[in-house]
């Protein structure tokens, strides 16, 4: 098999009409389909979604083929749904051979993929492998500064084989860019700013850039467009905010461009979203909460003689690393300021001392250290607003124009 220190086999006249002269080798690492295999000749033919179904069926009653890896007969399959590829025997001993299948997606996705790198006039291999790693990604991009491991993701794999294979690429000196099919969001509106649902698995692959925040990419392969999920602000458990837009593949450049930051314009409907679950959660706690009386929120609301649906805007502002408390933002800040007031401690007096103290006393909001960078940064928008205690007030515009500017420097990082 080759490998990206070795020269390229004869190609012949069997490379498509679509691909160029570059060394291509494209094998399943699942086992189940393969895109390239050796001719009789050990010609590199490659097959190409222009060929038709006519000429494949011809080229399977005139030739042979031959798995590049093991060397064994491959069989030419052509059917209706899956796409036309070639496949091992049963029985095959070829050592590239896993369990896990492709997708129609994912095969169709990494052949757009690697036309869109070639049309960029850039050297791109399709499935090379990478002997000192032994790995094999689905696309390797080298530029004049460096190289790129494309993964185009269409399933769901354990997280630990993710950081294995950054983490092997990395090493090499190799930039990892993984690049996940996109997901079947029913969305809410057809507006560029929406609410999405991010499950843990899709939350790993999101990328943080100093100038242009946090964004989720994405392919859909059956539009051949890129998807952004850009500027996420996280709101509770797996959803967030935010902007969504569109781009054509044969718009996209490489490096893969950024969107531009949010308006206020569409900050305001960040904060329309945020607003509107807020107080659905204030009600659905004041009006529906199981545990009725017991619940320790409402007890000390009731104590404080406050309604719980008429908390002031400033309790439940996001901030950064609230993914890592487990309750909603409302619910924490709510009970750090009570707390502040049950002990007389002014906003300006806290310190890491109080804040210790306080997760102490409610161990079961946080998962780790980073909660307690979410309470800081909470504790210095309350400051920058002039809220010195719970029962200060403040106006919307204020609390909204410095979120906006907090937005924007910072991008809610996740």
């Amino acid at each position: 098999m080759l490998n990206d220190s070795e020269n390229p086999p004869n190609t012949g006249g069997f490379f498509s009409c679509n691909l160029s002269h570059k060394l291509i080798e494209w094998i399943k690492i699942g086992g189940v389909c393969i895109l390239t295999a050796l001719t009789i000749k050990n010609e590199l033919f490659i097959l190409s979604i222009s060929l038709t179904k006519e000429k494949l069926k011809q080229l399977r009653r005139t030739h042979k083929f031959f798995c590049p890896q093991c060397k064994e007969e491959l069989q030419l399959r052509i059917g209706d749904i899956v796409v036309p590829h070639f496949a091992h025997k049963k029985d095959s001993n070829c050592p590239q051979l896993f369990s896990d299948g492709e997708s129609k997606e994912h095969l169709i996705g990494k052949q757009q993929l690697f036309h869109f790198f070639e049309n960029k006039d850039l050297t791109v291999e399709l499935e090379p492998f990478i002997k000192n790693l032994s790995q094999r990604p689905d696309l390797l991009v080298t530029t004049q500064n460096e190289k790129f491991a494309i993964e185009f993701q269409c399933s769901n794999i354990p997280i630990e084989v993710v950081q294995a294979r950054t983490k092997g690429y990395m090493n090499a000196s190799i930039v990892p860019l993984w690049l996940l099919k996109t997901p079947n969001f029913k969305q809410l509106t057809s507006t560029r700013i929406q609410l999405i649902q991010l499950s843990p698995f899709r939350q790993q692959f999101i990328t943080c850039h100093p100038q242009h925040g946090s964004t989720l990419l994405t392919y859909n392969p059956t539009t051949a467009t890129f998807i952004y999920y850009s500027h996420l602000l996280f709101i509770h458990g797996y959803r967030f905010i935010a902007k969504v837009q569109q781009l054509p593949i044969s718009h996209q450049h490489f490096p893969f461009l950024h969107l531009k930051e949010p308006t206020k314009e569409e900050f305001a409907q960040y904060w329309q979203f945020h607003l509107h679950i807020r107080q659905r959660f204030l009600s659905q706690r004041f009006y529906l909460s199981r545990k009725g009386v017991q619940d320790r929120l409402l007890k000390t609301c009731y104590s404080a003689r406050m309604r719980l649906d008429q908390l002031p805007l400033f309790i439940g502002l996001p901030v950064r690393n609230a993914q890592y408390i487990d309750v909603y933002i409302v619910e924490w800040q709510a009970t750090l300021l009570f707390f502040l007031q049950d002990c007389q401690i002014s906003i300006l007096q806290v310190d890491d001392e109080v804040i210790s103290v306080f997760i102490l006393n409610n161990p079961n909001y946080f998962q780790d250290e980073r909660g307690k960078e979410a309470i800081f940064h909470y504790i210095l928008l309350l400051k920058k607003l002039g809220i010195h205690s719970i029962h200060c007030s403040t106006k919307e515009a204020n609390i909204l124009q410095l979120l906006h500017s907090e937005f924007l420097a910072k991008c809610y990082e996740n």
